[in-house]
């Protein structure tokens, strides 16, 4: 029987004679040996390391699992942002917004006292959407044409399980993004509009309220009213 999940077409295999494997390596020989580490990678390094090793990128994001600071032990290492060509760019959890699959479909990888969440592809490019700018759009271009994935029909699939992305910005200085720049990826990428309410909203709220038990109501009524 064949699989219904949308993201079966990456394997996850990681290349650590890259760019970016070489630096990760580097901070990990750097860590400590007494105790366990977690980093959580994020931003284009997942993609150098698990789909092309000649995509490039100006650093190599990650955080720790438990939002640990290592600005002072990578700057000791000489690997931070000015001290090397490309750098390490220490994040926190926060700095990650994607999709509630993110670990379910991650590729975990133990290398003796360190392990390493390496997000699936969907879930990198699905976090790009809060900027969206000329590179983002790029890697989104890359991505489909180096394995064919993601389509319109997963890519939609994927923002409904991850609709509360579309939910109001706390902030009213920095505006959610998410809905603009995804009508504009669909504009881009698939010359077609993008209704977010009528296509991605509606939907998952109505499997939502289904999944409690509630009849989902009408969306094409109440959103012709």
């Amino acid at each position: 029987m064949s699989s219904t999940k949308t993201w079966d077409w990456w394997r996850g295999d990681v290349d650590w004679n890259t760019p970016a494997g070489r630096l990760l390596r580097t901070f990990f020989d750097g860590l400590p040996t007494d105790r366990r580490f977690h980093f959580i990678l994020f931003g284009s390094a997942p993609l150098q390391l698990t789909l092309n090793r000649s995509w490039t990128s100006a650093d190599v994001d990650l955080f720790s699992d438990d939002d640990e600071d290592h600005h002072e032990r990578i700057r000791h290492l000489g690997l931070g942002k000015g001290q090397a060509d490309l750098y390490l760019e220490l994040g926190y959890r926060l700095s990650f917004r994607t999709t509630p699959l993110m670990a379910e479909r991650a590729k975990v990888v133990s290398l003796g006292h360190i392990t390493v969440t390496i997000p699936h592809p969907l879930d990198i490019l699905i976090a790009k959407l809060a900027r969206l700018d000329a590179k983002d759009l790029l890697a989104f271009r890359r991505v489909i044409d180096l394995t064919g994935h993601p389509t319109r029909e997963e890519l939609m699939q994927e923002l409904q399980n991850a609709v509360d992305l579309f939910r109001p910005a706390f902030d009213d200085e920095s505006p959610n993004l998410y809905p603009s720049n995804s009508m504009r990826l669909w504009q881009e990428l698939w010359q077609t509009p993008l209704d977010v309410g009528r296509d991605i909203v509606a939907p998952a709220l109505a499997r939502r309220r289904a999944g409690y038990g509630d009849p989902p109501p009408d969306y094409q009524r109440s959103l012709a009213s």
